[in-house]
């Protein structure tokens, strides 16, 4: 567990740190996506930052906001729904149009579902949303992350710790859905994916989070505004504030507590860790091993009796190949 007052510690050093530093968020427009956004705007002297979200009064609005914060910073906004994979490769044609490295990929994008509902791509849509499109801009932007010197990082905010049972002929929810089953499904292939990503390319580092209890915009989307603000005012003692879980977020996209796997250049992981923060033990069990699945403040959140049996299974590589098998019937049905 990592204390707020590591993490802001942490996040000012960011401010003496040079170069450039280019963010991507997905699901930018409200939310942790937003608060983080802005968190890492204030932290660094001149970043570039990318929003995707479908909201586009929101997304100028933020973007005005994160100049007034920052004013040698550069930011952008791409109006875009992404629970569409074609979407998606639009959304990345764009970003590469102006960069040629990314430092951080942070994907926050989804909601609490109430029922099933397929996209024209043939994808349930939230599992779209929790899944598979974080996984095709991780597929569509490994070149950029690649290339990052600082190393860069891929941060992906669902459910980590919170995996469970899934089976091999269900991984797209199509055979069998209720509510838990998708939280469930969403949660277990984004940790499996990560490790194996990891494994892949490990000069990147991996981190599936469960942000805890935040006060955004959320439950009153899913419940309704009577019932959202009760909900929100008897889990507000339990909480965070969205500023808090932006802060550490930010820190978590940035500390030394959490290197790559192989990074290129050892002595240069991530902001250094400040006295008392040690480097966090992956879901593999190794210290510093690239994927990591954390709970809100930073701890190691990894079930090993579960992951472990996964891995005997060879269910990380299963579930990515079950990813680019899926991508491949989006983009070429005939196949």
């Amino acid at each position: 567990m990592v204390g707020i007052s590591d993490v802001r510690k942490s996040n000012a050093a960011l401010h003496s740190r040079d170069g450039d530093f280019v963010a991507v968020f997905v699901g930018g427009t409200s939310g942790i996506g937003e608060a983080t956004a802005k968190e890492l705007a204030k932290a660094i002297k001149k970043p570039t930052i990318h929003l995707v979200g479908r909201n586009q009064v929101a997304g100028s609005r933020i973007l005005e906001e994160l100049k007034a914060a920052n004013p040698d910073g550069t930011f952008y906004f791409i109006q875009s729904d992404v629970s569409l994979l074609r979407n998606v490769d639009e959304a990345c044609s764009e970003i590469k149009r102006k960069e040629k490295v990314i430092d951080l990929l942070f994907l926050s994008a989804g909601y609490l579902p109430t029922s099933k509902q397929n996209t024209t791509e043939g994808l349930e849509h939230n599992h779209a949303l929790r899944y598979y499109s974080r996984m095709r801009f991780i597929h569509n932007l490994l070149p950029l992350l690649s290339a990052s010197q600082a190393p860069a990082r891929v941060v992906s905010v669902l459910a980590a710790g919170q995996e469970g049972k899934i089976e091999e002929d269900n991984l797209d929810l199509q055979k069998s859905w209720s509510f838990m089953t998708a939280a469930t499904y969403g949660a277990t292939m984004n940790s499996l994916a990560a490790e194996h990503l990891a494994t892949l390319y490990p000069t990147i580092s991996f981190v599936h989070i469960f942000p805890g209890l935040v006060r955004t915009p959320l439950i009153n989307k899913t419940l309704g505004s009577f019932a959202g603000s009760i909900a929100s005012f008897l889990s507000r003692p339990m909480s965070l504030s969205a500023q808090e879980s932006g802060e550490r977020h930010v820190f978590i996209s940035t500390s030394a507590a959490y290197p790559p796997a192989a990074p290129t250049d050892p002595a240069n992981v991530g902001v250094p860790l400040v006295e008392g923060v040690k480097t966090s033990v992956a879901s593999t069990g190794k210290i510093g091993g690239g994927s990591y699945l954390l709970n809100y403040n930073g701890a190691n959140a990894t079930n090993e009796k579960l992951m472990s049996g996964y891995r005997a299974e060879e269910f990380p590589k299963k579930v990515w190949a079950h990813t680019l098998e899926t991508f491949q019937k989006v983009f070429d049905p005939a196949q």
